[in-house]
């Protein structure tokens, strides 16, 4: 039973009692009974006023808590007339307009994160109190669409633990087309429990450009030095072989067999070093709008001798209506006889190269049937001037990553669960 029923029940009461006495004591005095009913109202009223000042604030508070518990922060109360409850009714309205600012600028907060989250380029993965993944951004959806992505780089990551002293893990993850993704685990109180989050960032471009300082560097100091030593050698040796004759016994022979040799790996000596040197000198794109199956056919034609040398057919499923993208015809170019060679190269004899392209994305893929990448290489084939071939110089892709890194294009070399060996590039 409420307090305000309680308190008219209780004025109910008194005031029928009053009632009964009155009547009984006065009602041989007709005047009496009327002054006695008049005081009787007037008590009524002044109970009443009572009621008011007393029940009915409170009343007006249970309906502020109420809202209270509703978290709806709009409720204000109004004055009542008493001082006290008033003093009561201002604090209220003022913890009332503080909550409502609080939760406007907390939602604010809140939204502005989600937006900087959406469009931000890192990855960002919240984790649920037993340390699985409850949500993460868009960037990192798109990720995870790759069932590659998940094996190489999450799921490793959800088992990062930190190291002694520290209170965030760090570690670096291959992911696919030989992508680097920096990953950072970290903790956060939720609710008095500590839940977990990852930060992953992909560092490819970083890394790239501290190796392409690094090797820069060292492939001009080579360059400077191989081809002032070469270019000394050459012309000695040159001018040795002119002044061989036959008439001088032993020595127009000897140099006749012997330099040609020998001026022709001192020019492959200078040809080996301008390879190198390409790939540091590599110039920005100067992108033009062009025609992807025009490119293709064009840089397959002239691959077409070589091929059929190893009988290696080369067949074209390019898309019926065009391929248009806005790159540089000649450095895609490049990219295109790297990844012929490189197939040439691997098929012994009597094989096949598929070129074909899309346009949902704009892309192509390059083909070949050979006997794949081994898989203990997989991870390291766009690595700077690694090589599985024995007299390879590694820079076939190092120059194609580079390529295609200028381009913006996705890119991803791996021998698929079919057999054939695919170069896939989307832009």
């Amino acid at each position: 039973m409420s307090s305000s029923l309680k308190y008219i029940l209780y004025l109910a009461a008194i005031h029928l009692a009053l009632i009964i006495l009155v009547f009984n004591q006065l009602k041989g005095y007709k005047y009496m009974v009327f002054v006695g009913e008049a005081a009787l109202m007037l008590s009524a009223y002044i109970a009443y006023r009572i009621f008011r000042s007393l029940i009915s604030p409170l009343r007006l508070l249970a309906r502020g808590a109420d809202a209270l518990a509703d978290q709806d922060f709009t409720v204000k109360l109004m004055p009542t007339g008493s001082l006290e409850m008033d003093r009561i009714v201002n604090i209220y309205n003022r913890m009332i307009d503080q909550l409502r600012d609080e939760r406007v600028s907390s939602r604010q907060q809140e939204e502005f994160l989600d937006r900087l989250l959406a469009a931000a380029e890192i990855g960002v993965v919240i984790l649920d109190f037993d340390g699985e993944v409850e949500s993460m951004n868009n960037w990192m959806e798109k990720l995870c669409r790759e069932e590659v992505f998940r094996t190489a780089v999450l799921e490793p990551s959800l088992h990062l633990r930190p190291r002694q002293n520290s209170t965030a893990a760090i570690d670096t993850f291959t992911g696919p087309g030989n992508r680097r993704y920096h990953v950072e685990r970290a903790t956060f109180v939720d609710r008095g429990f500590e839940r977990g989050f990852l930060v992953v960032q992909d560092v490819t471009s970083e890394i790239m450009a501290a190796e392409r300082e690094a090797y820069g560097k060292v492939i001009r100091m080579m360059a400077h030095e191989v081809n002032n030593s070469n270019a000394a050698v050459v012309s000695v040796l040159r001018s040795l072989l002119e002044a061989a004759t036959e008439e001088e016994e032993g020595l127009g022979q000897l140099s006749k067999d012997y330099l040609p040799a020998v001026i022709n790996r001192a020019e492959n000596m200078t040809s080996f070093m301008r390879h190198f040197a390409k790939v540091v000198r590599l110039p920005p794109p100067d992108k033009k709008r062009i025609d992807l199956n025009a490119m293709l056919h064009r840089t397959g034609e002239v691959m077409e001798t070589v091929l059929r040398e190893k009988n290696i057919d080369l067949r074209y499923d390019l898309h019926p209506d065009g391929v248009w993208v806005k790159a540089d015809a000649a450095l895609l170019e490049q990219v295109v006889v790297n990844a012929l060679t490189n197939a040439r190269q691997s098929i012994n004899q009597d094989g096949n190269i598929r070129i074909s392209s899309s346009a949902f994305p704009n892309g192509f893929i390059i083909a070949d049937d050979g006997p794949g990448i081994p898989e203990e290489v997989a991870d390291k084939i766009f690595t700077p001037f690694f090589s599985t071939k024995p007299t390879g110089q590694g820079v076939g892709l190092t120059l194609t990553r580079d390529i295609l890194e200028a381009h913006d294009a996705s890119y991803q070399l791996q021998t698929e669960a079919d057999g054939w060996t695919r170069l896939r590039v989307e832009f």
